[in-house]
């Protein structure tokens, strides 16, 4: 039997080139002065879009970058319907980018980096960490962390390169 990254049952070694990309995403986004976030939509072993979070440039809140991969798969393909697509995300979902992909029809996004990593994460309860929680409870099959090593490494760069600027 054949698995690709968007069979949620597909070893995670399938995974994992496309997590690497993601994290080198992320790594150069950084470079590029913005925060260390990447993500792909992935169907059958292809790369349909990328998107990177681009919030400090465009003064948005929204500019994540899961968000703007499933942007940039829908535009290049001239469609709004994503199913059988995965997101690949060098770091764990936000409530509004889990709620985008399934809004786009992807239905599963697998992520390298918990939230945790994150440098400055607020562990503290809040209404976008409930939210999160309500949405993993309502589709529980749908996100899925995949340990990924360098994970880390966008957020080693981002630290590197913030700590000149204090």
């Amino acid at each position: 039997m054949t698995t690709s990254p968007s069979d949620p049952d597909g070893p995670q070694s399938d995974l994992l080139p496309f997590l690497r990309q993601a994290i080198d995403l992320a790594v150069d986004n950084v470079t590029e002065g913005q925060l260390p976030f990447a993500a792909l939509v992935v169907r059958d072993g292809t790369v349909l879009g990328t998107g990177v979070n681009t919030a400090l440039r465009d003064d948005d809140p929204t500019a994540h970058a899961e968000v703007a991969a499933v942007r940039n798969a829908c535009l290049t393909h001239h469609t709004l319907d994503l199913h059988g697509a995965t997101i690949v995300a060098s770091c764990e979902p936000c409530a509004m980018c889990h709620t985008a992909c399934l809004v786009a029809g992807i239905g599963q996004v697998v992520y390298a980096a918990p939230k945790e990593l994150v440098p400055g994460f607020d562990t503290t309860p809040g209404v976008l960490t409930e939210f999160q929680a309500l949405l993993r409870g309502a589709a529980p099959r749908t996100v899925r962390h995949v340990p990924t090593p360098g994970a880390d490494a966008p957020f080693r760069r981002y630290v590197e390169k913030t700590e000149g600027r204090r």
